[in-house]
């Protein structure tokens, strides 16, 4: 009998051990789409120099543990960084005194790895606002993707929509026709 508790309890340890995992999206890759329509902008360079985190983002997925994006930032720091990243592949970022300053709101961050059992989606919102010239822009992306049945493959396959989610936010903010108007001077 003292043997079988003893196994038990080191396989509850074990199961306690492994389901305490952070989830980590690969780094954040520039889009082809978001490229091209970025790259239709000219005259002006600009930078996202800070994101509000106004999104009260809940990371734990399941009971594996909370999803965190590379490089231990938050998800608004990813959104902000990823945004910058895009501005930089286009030739477009800027930080210098001539270049626009905007300033940016995750206004909403939120995950699901159970919808309909084995799917999953990202739904992201920021805003993003030139105080200059005034102007301001919402974004939004709802991203569905394969989630999986079991715990450990949906938390790692939201972990990994993360990017793309992120890249249909930028999109929906750059290939909107108020975009040049935002970080123009």
């Amino acid at each position: 009998m003292k043997k079988y508790f003893f196994a038990a309890c080191i396989a509850g340890f074990a199961m306690l051990v492994a389901g305490c995992s952070t989830m980590t999206p690969s780094t954040y890759a520039p889009n082809a789409d978001n490229n091209v329509a970025l790259k239709k902008i000219t005259g002006t360079t600009f930078h996202i120099g800070s994101m509000i985190d106004s999104s009260q983002f809940s990371p734990n997925c399941r009971l594996m543990g909370p999803i965190e994006a590379s490089g231990k930032r938050s998800v608004a720091q990813f959104v902000q960084d990823s945004f910058n990243d895009e501005f930089k592949f286009a030739g477009l970022y800027g930080d210098d005194a001539s270049a626009t300053l905007l300033k940016a709101t995750m206004d909403h961050a939120e995950f699901s790895s159970t919808a309909g059992l084995t799917n999953g989606w990202w739904d992201l919102t920021a805003t993003l606002v030139n105080s200059k010239n005034g102007k301001s822009l919402t974004a939004h992306n709802r991203y569905d993707f394969p989630s999986g049945f079991d715990a450990m493959t949906a938390c790692t396959q939201t972990a990994q929509a993360l990017t793309p989610a992120v890249q249909g936010l930028i999109k929906d903010a750059v290939t909107k026709p108020d975009f040049a108007a935002l970080v123009a001077k």
